[in-house]
């Protein structure tokens, strides 16, 4: 039962434009060919049998110490040789949080735990192993509950039969983003060593599909398979149910294993219904086990499986382990004598298996994402409920491992303190909100608050490591300068090259009597200009003075002292920290090449040009964009557009369904539904109103504020399936920023949301024709179709609504139009016959965690539960920029482009705490290291990587850099620094050397494939 191997690596885009019928003609002919060859899938015909032996009813009470009985293990009597294993896999999908909060489900979590330990002790041999969900902090959410039973679970994961991790926590995969998966599987295999080690399986039972790079994350943990559920297409029968996992770079490549037909196949085996109470009870059916292993079977037929090991998950959503098991092992196994052997097993022993049977055999190839709703839903709405939660996270997440994490690593290397428990316990607040129920926003809104005060942890972490940072770096470098009266401060890049920008600044000075006249112009010199390298003030003024807190080790001085507030204009500022000094008085204007100017008729602004690029706007509250070295012309960009939202948080629908469209599977979903109210702002002159105003200008920047009022109905009736005619008004405010010698143009957009039951997109026509778009991914850049196919049979068809971090680029052969967007999460592609128009959602807003009767989706996703959190009522913010761009988006470096505009550059006071009288000790102090510290540049040929973290190594022995080429050209080039080298070693995502020490002092050479992610420790 071996299958052909395709000539070449089949790709994820064409596979998802083929048609259902060939995919059934596959499966047809797949089925025959199967059924030929070995016929190990016949109807069972009645037969006499050796009786089975009497199976012993359970001991009335349980071993001394357990809740539960001693078992007796599975008796099996003497089976004929078989041809076919089946592994039976007891396990729990413990969500931490969903349809109840945290401490409730943990409430159920302590209960479960107990019982198991029990269960496992008192059974070696009749209930050897148990799988806890691939995640180990359930462990640790019951040890802060049970800590005294830490060694007994360290006992059974050392002896192999409690098995853990590898992941800290299961998460979603699309939204978190490449790095934070990195993360999680690092934190999984540290905390996996505390209680005897992780398990060797890549297990991700259920989120809403698999990142193309998934492969080569595992891969770079030490994993070399890959158990999962969602996202494979009809290929998946030609495949037989297992195939090689390809990363984008086309050579990384994992075992995969799809469970058929999920992760719960046999959860409350024997059982009529799901016995939610009855976790010890004993009263199972036999018979209707037997029943529903034929129907499993009869799955695996279907669906052409091809292995002669099968898989089956023996648990599900919570549930506790069934006593019964080891019973039902041996009737089944007796059941179907000579055609299948059961066994209770384990995901390591399952693969273990698996690798045996397959030997050299050739195994099915594919390579790209898998995001597919073929035979199960794969409910995409989630990228776009609860934007809040998404740009809370991209927040922390760079506060974090932009600026947290390398002026870390820069003060380590330069003799600093190790912080890593610190930063650990920040990781952990955020990796804690990145299982899939809770990033995704599709639970109950306690769930959701709980993920607001885990963020603001982790934020208030790293505001104290940020002040304790800034202090032992102002020891290190040189701050020095002639004017008593300066005060220092520390400008940090942490890209791996120069950026160019606007920082604000606001912070406290000393009072000295300079600083006490309020309203006098301020300055900035730089300590060390070079090259490019300069800064110019923007309004930098002294304020009066203003009450402040300033925690030192043993006491708080809570004093008054003056403070500087303003913006500086930053031009090609240096990788790392750089030394500058603020002084009372007004520096020298330095004019730039091309100012940015506004202008227009009769007084009014109707326009702005900075020489690169001009921007016109528009009285119904669009405005276009000219980019004048492209020539494009983007015309009614920021177009808004308004629909219903009939569906839930896990999907969007249109209304005018009172019910699904097919109930059950195999029926046809006929037609992709389109939103039956949509309406545009710009269209709708009675209910909308504009205004402009200029925020500020001057020859470096400007920013305008386009305002928007739009009455909008205030909510949809499920009833009548129609938006009410009650409107209210909302508020849409666009910051349109332009910048010299930048041909961005910035918007920053807020919505006051008013309303319910609605989505707001915004519309961007790039004017260019193109049959597919490039989406910012993991690690990667993915090309998709821009119009996908409706395939009517599928589980759950294709949506037009996809995800994208960062950017997201329409292209044809002379270049293409990309949006920067960090933070968010959806878009659509709409192509039409003046081009490709890309709209990105702003807000959708709905009441329910899941319910029935929408057109989008067949049956429910969860419980039907209101959640009232997700209408998304407020103020919310979008930072987004369009450009324009010659050739491809890697030659143009589009994504070098988006992670500067996405990433945190900061401007740090280099003053120490003042004293308890407000007083400063020397402030301008000639430290040892310089003016200036670069802390790594890339310099190469070809398309630049990207720089995806500069962190203390966990071990606390060194640093650790990674980047990823996400282009489909090689870099080559050397990795630049300024701190102190001994040696430097590649190394994998675990942070294990997998190289030789390399001896350097200011650098090292590196490669970097085609979509390939390289890590390297230097000390």
């Amino acid at each position: 039962m071996t299958g052909g191997e395709p000539e070449v690596i089949v790709d994820a885009e064409e596979l998802a434009a083929q048609e259902m019928a060939e995919a059934k003609t596959i499966a047809e002919e797949t089925a025959a060919a199967v059924e030929e060859e070995s016929g190990k899938w016949e109807e069972i015909e009645e037969e006499e049998e050796e009786p089975l032996p009497d199976i012993e009813p359970l001991p009335s009470e349980p071993a001394e110490g357990s809740r539960y009985p001693k078992l007796k293990k599975a008796a099996t009597g003497r089976l004929k040789d078989a041809p076919l294993t089946g592994h039976i896999v007891p396990h729990t999908h413990w969500d931490r949080a969903w349809y109840l909060p945290f401490q409730k489900y943990r409430y159920k979590l302590v209960e479960l735990v107990d019982d198991l330990l029990d269960l496992l002790e008192n059974n070696p041999k009749a209930y050897p192993t148990f799988e806890l969900d691939g995640q180990t902090v359930v462990l640790e959410d019951y040890l802060e509950v049970k800590p005294e039973n830490a060694a007994r679970i360290t006992k059974l994961v050392q002896k192999g039969r409690l098995n853990i991790g590898p992941w800290y926590v299961l998460p979603d995969e699309y939204i978190v983003g490449g790095e934070a998966l990195v993360r999680n599987l690092l934190m999984g295999h540290r905390t996996a060593q505390r209680w005897g080690g992780r398990s060797e399986v890549g297990y991700v039972p259920d989120p809403f599909g698999h990142v193309s790079q998934l492969p080569a994350i595992l891969k770079g943990a030490g994993l070399d398979s890959f158990i999962f559920t969602r996202g494979a297409g009809p290929w998946i029968q030609e495949a037989g149910g297992i195939f090689n996992w390809y990363a984008s770079d086309g050579k990384t490549k994992v075992l995969a294993v799809q469970q058929v037909p999920d992760y719960p196949s046999l959860m409350a085996w024997g059982f009529e219904e799901r016995p939610l109470d009855r976790k010890d009870s004993t009263d199972v059916n036999v018979d209707t086990a037997m029943e529903r292993m034929q129907r499993l079977m009869d799955k695996h037929e279907a669906m052409g499986w091809k292995p002669d090991v099968l898989l089956f998950g023996q648990g599900s959503d919570h549930t506790h382990p069934q006593p019964t098991l080891p019973m039902l092992i041996g009737k089944a196994s007796q059941k179907f004598n000579g055609k299948i052997r059961f066994e209770h097993s384990s995901f390591p022993a399952y693969i273990e298996a698996l690798k045996s049977w397959l030997g050299k055999k050739k195994v099915f190839k594919y390579q790209g994402e898998l995001h597919s709703g073929w035979d199960r839903n794969i409910l995409s709405g989630v990228f776009s409920a609860r934007l809040y939660l998404k740009r809370s996270n991209d927040q922390t997440m760079r506060l974090l491992s932009d600026r947290i994490e390398q002026l870390s690593a820069i003060s380590c290397a330069q003799g600093g303190r190790f912080r890593g428990g610190r930063l650990d316990l920040a990781w952990r607040e955020v990796l804690r909100n990145h299982p899939h129920d809770d990033i995704c926003g599709c639970s109950v809104d306690e769930t959701h608050d709980d993920m607001d005060v885990r963020f603001k942890h982790a934020q208030q972490i790293c505001a104290m490591l940020e002040d304790d940072l800034r202090l032992e770096l102002r020891e290190q470098m040189d701050l020095s300068h002639e004017d008593r009266d300066a005060v220092p401060v520390l400008l940090h890049n942490p890209l791996a090259k120069a950026w160019s920008g606007t920082l604000t600044i606001d912070l406290a000075v000393p009072k000295f009597r300079c600083w006490l006249d309020h309203g006098l112009p301020v300055k900035i010199e730089l300590a060390s200009p070079a090259g490019d390298f300069k800064v110019h003030t923007s309004g930098l003024q002294i304020t009066p003075k203003s009450w402040d807190l300033h925690v030192h080790h043993d006491r708080v001085a809570n004093v008054e002292l003056p403070r500087v507030i303003g913006r500086i204009h930053v031009h090609r500022l240096p990788p790392g920290l750089s030394v500058a000094h603020i002084l009372p008085g007004r520096g020298s204007y330095n004019m730039p090449a091309e100012p940015v100017n506004l202008g227009g008729e009769f007084g009014r602004t109707d326009w702005m040009d900075n020489g690169l690029v001009r921007v016109l706007f528009r009285a119904d509250g669009r405005f276009d964009v000219l980019d004048h070295s492209t020539g494009r012309h983007i015309v009614g960009a920021g177009r808004l557009e308004d629909s219903e939202d009939a569906g839930d948080s896990y999907d969007w629908s249109a209304g005018g369904h009172p019910v699904p469209q097919a109930a059950g599977r195999g029926d046809k979903m006929s037609e992709r539904v389109s939103a039956l109210d949509s309406r545009f702002a710009d269209a709708e002159e009675g209910n909308r109103q504009v205004y402009l105003t200029i925020e500020n200008h001057d020859d470096w920047t400007a920013t305008v504020r386009l305002h928007i009022a739009w009455a909008l109905p205030a909510r949809f009736d499920d009833i009548t399936q129609k938006r009410s005619e009650e409107m209210e008004w909302n508020t849409i405010d666009h910051y349109i920023t332009m910048r010299s010698g930048h041909s961005m143009v910035e918007v920053e957009t807020w919505v006051n949301n008013t309303c319910e039951d609605h989505r707001l997109r915004l519309h961007v026509p790039t004017g260019v024709n193109c049959k597919s778009v490039f989406a910012g991914g993991a690690f990667d850049v993915i090309e998709r179709p821009a119009n996908w196919p409706h395939h009517a049979d599928w589980e759950q068809p294709h949506v037009p609504t996809q995800h994208f971090s960062d950017m997201v680029m329409a292209q044809d052969k002379g270049g293409g139009v990309a949006i920067f967007c960090p933070g968010s999460n959806e878009y659509e592609a709409i192509t039409g016959e003046d081009g490709t128009t890309l709209a990105i959602t702003l807000l959708r807003s709905t009441g329910y965690l899941s319910r029935d009767g929408f057109a989008s989706r067949r049956n429910r996703a969860g419980p039907v539960f209101a959640a009232p959190g997700a209408q998304c009522k407020g103020a919310s913010w979008t930072r987004w920029g369009i450009m324009a761009y010659e050739d491809s988006w890697a030659d143009a470096n589009v994504h070098q482009i988006a992670e500067t505009y996405a990433c945190q550059v900061s401007i740090l006071s280099a003053l120490p705490r003042p004293q308890l009288d407000g007083e400063f000790d020397e402030v301008c102090t000639p430290g040892s290291k310089g003016k200036r510290m670069q802390s790594i540049r890339l310099v190469g040929t070809g398309p630049m990587p990207i720089i995806s973290c500069m962190k203390p190594a966990a071990d606390g022995n060194g640093s650790v850099v990674r980047l990823y080429n996400p282009t489909d050209e090689t870099w080559e080039g050397r990795i630049e620094t300024d701190l102190p080298l001994f040696n430097v070693r590649g190394c994998d995502l675990l942070e294990n050397e997998t190289t030789k020490p390399r001896i350097s002092k200011s650098g090292w050479p590196a490669k970097l494939g085609p979509k390939s992610i390289g890590t390297w420790r230097f000390n």
